[in-house]
Protein backbone atom coordinates (compact mmCIF):
# COMPACT_ATOMS: atom_id res chain seq x y z
CA UNK A 1 0.00 0.00 0.00
CA UNK A 2 1.51 3.31 -1.02
CA UNK A 3 0.88 6.81 0.33
CA UNK A 4 -1.47 7.60 -2.54
CA UNK A 5 -3.98 5.00 -1.28
CA UNK A 6 -4.04 6.74 2.11
CA UNK A 7 -4.93 10.14 0.62
CA UNK A 8 -8.52 11.36 0.92
CA UNK A 9 -10.63 11.44 -2.24
CA UNK A 10 -10.35 15.22 -2.58
CA UNK A 11 -6.54 15.04 -2.66
CA UNK A 12 -6.55 12.19 -5.21
CA UNK A 13 -8.95 14.12 -7.46
CA UNK A 14 -6.92 17.32 -7.10
CA UNK A 15 -3.75 15.43 -8.08
CA UNK A 16 -5.42 13.81 -11.09
CA UNK A 17 -7.55 16.71 -12.37
CA UNK A 18 -7.13 20.09 -10.63
CA UNK A 19 -9.82 21.75 -12.77
CA UNK A 20 -12.41 19.20 -11.72
CA UNK A 21 -11.39 19.58 -8.07
CA UNK A 22 -11.87 23.34 -8.38
CA UNK A 23 -15.37 22.83 -9.74
CA UNK A 24 -16.19 20.41 -6.91
CA UNK A 25 -14.88 22.35 -3.92
CA UNK A 26 -13.89 25.86 -4.99
CA UNK A 27 -15.49 28.79 -6.74
CA UNK A 28 -14.00 29.50 -10.14
CA UNK A 29 -14.20 32.75 -12.08
CA UNK A 30 -14.94 33.32 -15.74
CA UNK A 31 -13.09 35.68 -18.10
CA UNK A 32 -15.18 38.64 -16.89
CA UNK A 33 -14.28 37.98 -13.24
CA UNK A 34 -17.71 36.66 -12.22
CA UNK A 35 -17.88 33.80 -9.75
CA UNK A 36 -18.98 30.50 -11.22
CA UNK A 37 -20.35 27.65 -9.13
CA UNK A 38 -21.01 24.31 -10.79
CA UNK A 39 -23.83 23.05 -8.54
CA UNK A 40 -23.81 19.56 -10.05
CA UNK A 41 -20.10 19.13 -9.36
CA UNK A 42 -20.48 20.72 -5.91
CA UNK A 43 -23.11 18.09 -5.12
CA UNK A 44 -20.70 15.33 -6.11
CA UNK A 45 -18.00 16.95 -3.99
CA UNK A 46 -20.32 17.07 -0.98
CA UNK A 47 -21.15 13.37 -1.44
CA UNK A 48 -17.42 12.53 -1.44
CA UNK A 49 -16.94 14.67 1.67
CA UNK A 50 -19.82 12.95 3.48
CA UNK A 51 -18.12 9.57 3.04
CA UNK A 52 -14.59 10.78 3.80
CA UNK A 53 -12.94 9.55 7.01
CA UNK A 54 -11.05 12.87 7.27
CA UNK A 55 -14.23 14.99 7.20
CA UNK A 56 -14.22 16.08 10.85
CA UNK A 57 -10.55 17.04 10.62
CA UNK A 58 -11.24 19.07 7.49
CA UNK A 59 -14.16 20.89 9.10
CA UNK A 60 -12.25 21.62 12.31
CA UNK A 61 -9.27 23.04 10.39
CA UNK A 62 -11.61 25.17 8.27
CA UNK A 63 -13.36 26.62 11.32
CA UNK A 64 -10.13 27.49 13.13
CA UNK A 65 -7.99 28.63 10.20
CA UNK A 66 -10.45 31.00 8.60
CA UNK A 67 -13.65 29.75 7.10
CA UNK A 68 -14.84 32.92 5.43
CA UNK A 69 -14.48 31.96 1.79
CA UNK A 70 -16.68 30.43 -0.89
CA UNK A 71 -15.03 27.01 -0.92
CA UNK A 72 -16.53 23.79 0.41
CA UNK A 73 -14.71 22.16 3.34
CA UNK A 74 -15.88 18.84 4.71
CA UNK A 75 -19.03 19.13 2.62
CA UNK A 76 -20.02 22.47 4.20
CA UNK A 77 -20.32 25.76 2.37
CA UNK A 78 -19.82 29.19 3.95
CA UNK A 79 -23.35 29.51 5.37
CA UNK A 80 -23.22 26.04 6.91
CA UNK A 81 -19.78 26.64 8.41
CA UNK A 82 -21.00 29.94 9.87
CA UNK A 83 -23.98 28.23 11.48
CA UNK A 84 -21.80 25.41 12.80
CA UNK A 85 -19.29 27.93 14.18
CA UNK A 86 -22.09 29.75 16.05
CA UNK A 87 -23.31 26.45 17.48
CA UNK A 88 -19.84 25.34 18.62
CA UNK A 89 -19.02 28.77 20.08
CA UNK A 90 -22.28 28.77 22.03
CA UNK A 91 -21.67 25.26 23.39
CA UNK A 92 -18.06 26.04 24.35
CA UNK A 93 -19.11 29.38 25.91
CA UNK A 94 -16.77 31.47 23.78
CA UNK A 95 -17.31 34.39 21.45
CA UNK A 96 -17.42 33.70 17.70
CA UNK A 97 -14.31 35.82 17.26
CA UNK A 98 -12.49 33.59 19.76
CA UNK A 99 -13.18 30.41 17.81
CA UNK A 100 -9.93 30.74 15.87
CA UNK A 101 -7.93 30.78 19.13
CA UNK A 102 -8.84 27.23 20.13
CA UNK A 103 -7.15 24.23 18.58
CA UNK A 104 -8.61 22.23 15.69
CA UNK A 105 -8.29 19.20 17.97
CA UNK A 106 -10.79 20.76 20.43
CA UNK A 107 -13.31 21.37 17.64
CA UNK A 108 -12.72 17.83 16.33
CA UNK A 109 -13.47 16.51 19.84
CA UNK A 110 -16.68 18.56 19.96
CA UNK A 111 -17.79 17.22 16.57
CA UNK A 112 -17.04 13.64 17.65
CA UNK A 113 -18.82 14.12 21.00
CA UNK A 114 -21.91 15.50 19.24
CA UNK A 115 -22.73 13.04 16.45
CA UNK A 116 -26.02 14.86 15.84
CA UNK A 117 -24.17 18.11 14.95
CA UNK A 118 -25.59 18.07 11.43
CA UNK A 119 -29.19 18.10 12.62
CA UNK A 120 -28.42 20.60 15.40
CA UNK A 121 -26.72 22.83 12.82
CA UNK A 122 -29.73 22.75 10.50
CA UNK A 123 -32.10 23.46 13.39
CA UNK A 124 -29.94 26.32 14.70
CA UNK A 125 -29.68 27.87 11.24
CA UNK A 126 -33.42 27.64 10.68
CA UNK A 127 -34.18 29.13 14.10
CA UNK A 128 -31.65 31.92 13.61
CA UNK A 129 -33.14 33.06 10.29
CA UNK A 130 -36.66 32.84 11.70
CA UNK A 131 -35.66 35.14 14.55
CA UNK A 132 -34.04 37.56 12.10
CA UNK A 133 -37.25 37.74 10.07
CA UNK A 134 -39.30 38.21 13.25
CA UNK A 135 -37.08 41.12 14.32
CA UNK A 136 -37.34 42.69 10.88
CA UNK A 137 -41.12 42.45 10.91
CA UNK A 138 -41.39 43.88 14.42
CA UNK A 139 -39.33 46.94 13.49
CA UNK A 140 -41.16 47.60 10.26
CA UNK A 141 -43.08 50.85 10.23
CA UNK A 142 -46.08 50.89 7.95
CA UNK A 143 -46.91 54.00 5.95
CA UNK A 144 -49.87 55.01 3.83
CA UNK A 145 -47.94 54.09 0.68
CA UNK A 146 -47.34 50.56 1.92
CA UNK A 147 -49.76 47.95 0.51
CA UNK A 148 -49.79 46.26 3.93
CA UNK A 149 -50.89 49.43 5.67
CA UNK A 150 -54.14 49.03 7.55
CA UNK A 151 -55.81 52.38 8.29
CA UNK A 152 -56.70 53.02 11.89
CA UNK A 153 -59.43 55.52 11.04
CA UNK A 154 -62.73 54.36 9.54
CA UNK A 155 -63.25 54.53 5.79
CA UNK A 156 -65.33 57.63 4.87
CA UNK A 157 -68.86 57.13 3.50
CA UNK A 158 -69.12 57.06 -0.28
CA UNK A 159 -65.77 55.37 -0.80
CA UNK A 160 -65.73 51.76 -1.75
CA UNK A 161 -62.52 49.95 -0.92
CA UNK A 162 -61.03 48.12 -3.81
CA UNK A 163 -62.61 50.17 -6.56
CA UNK A 164 -60.28 51.40 -9.26
CA UNK A 165 -62.50 54.25 -10.51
Amino acid sequence: MNGRDMMPACARIAAADPAMADRMWNTTTDDDGRDLVDERMRGKGRMLCAACPMRLDCISRALVNGWKDKAVYGGLDYASRWTLARLIARDLHIDMSGLHRITPHRIREWLAANPDWGERMRRAGRDYWRSVKRRQRSRREYTHDDPLFLPTEPVPDGLVQGSLF
